[in-house]
């Protein structure tokens, strides 16, 4: 199975703050991989490892490596890497501006002006997020009407415009409720077709319910990492066990 990341002896520390600690991880492609651990423990650290935003942190210094697709991302020019490893954050955060305009903002950025290729690419887009159907004869409508899934999946429309190969996803539906969080799953279910998704979670159930492997953290180390089958029927580790049966955390 091909390894789309690969992390060697990564450490990050906030000034003197040691969050991650000897990292070392193979990152498969297309898989859903979820990262699950208490809070505090560094997996949404490493998840902004993975396309450089942690550089944007005073204080932050890094030391190891990261590989995607054999290229080591620090000689990755990280506009670039951002767009090939696209990020969906933990609150939805639509731009105030039409839901048409929110997926053809970075098109445009990247300087696609033609209206028939921004259109084609931006109904595409919103089609592999599930939100077409829903907001198809309202395009020219102002994107913060819409209700809160809805906003996250065109979050996640409007990465996927940018044509990514990886879908970064911090807590996605942790401001969602059951119904939304329930197509955002649906959603990621459909997308592993074409994209590797990589996603924090603090929802033990929903990490079983969609992920393929599941990398447990706990004080800015992985203390397993497996198939997420194997870590919640039988994982090796006794602290695993114990987080996952509620014993701590």
């Amino acid at each position: 199975m091909n390894s789309i990341f690969k992390t060697e002896d990564l450490n990050l520390k906030y000034d003197e703050n040691h969050v991650l600690k000897n990292i070392n991880l193979n990152i498969y492609e297309k898989n859903v991989t979820a990262f699950i651990g208490p809070s505090g423990c560094g997996k949404s650290t490493f998840l902004r490892c993975l396309n450089r935003m942690n550089e944007l942190i005073c204080g932050c210094k890094i030391t190891g490596d990261i590989f995607y697709d054999s290229e080591n991302i620090s000689s990755i020019d990280a506009i670039k890497l951002r767009t090939t490893v696209g990020m969906v954050f933990q609150s939805p955060n639509p731009f105030p501006m039409s839901i048409f305009d929110n997926v053809a903002y970075g098109l445009r950025c990247q300087g696609i002006k033609n209206k028939a290729t921004l259109k084609e690419i931006v109904i595409d887009a919103l089609r592999k997020a599930s939100l077409y159907e829903e907001v198809k004869d309202r395009l020219k409508e102002n994107a913060l009407s819409l209700s809160g899934g809805q906003q996250q999946r065109l979050c996640i429309a409007r990465c996927i415009a940018m044509q990514p190969k990886v879908i970064l996803m911090d807590e996605p539906t942790s401001a969602l409720d059951p119904i939304a969080t329930l197509k955002i799953e649906e959603l990621i279910f459909e997308l592993k077709n074409q994209y590797t998704i990589i996603i924090v979670t603090h929802n033990m159930q929903q990490a079983a319910r969609i992920s393929d492997y599941t990398a447990f953290f706990l004080l800015g180390e992985i203390v397993e990492y497996d198939k997420t089958e194997n870590i919640f029927k039988s994982p090796k580790n006794k602290k695993t066990e114990d987080y996952i049966t509620g014993r701590f955390g």
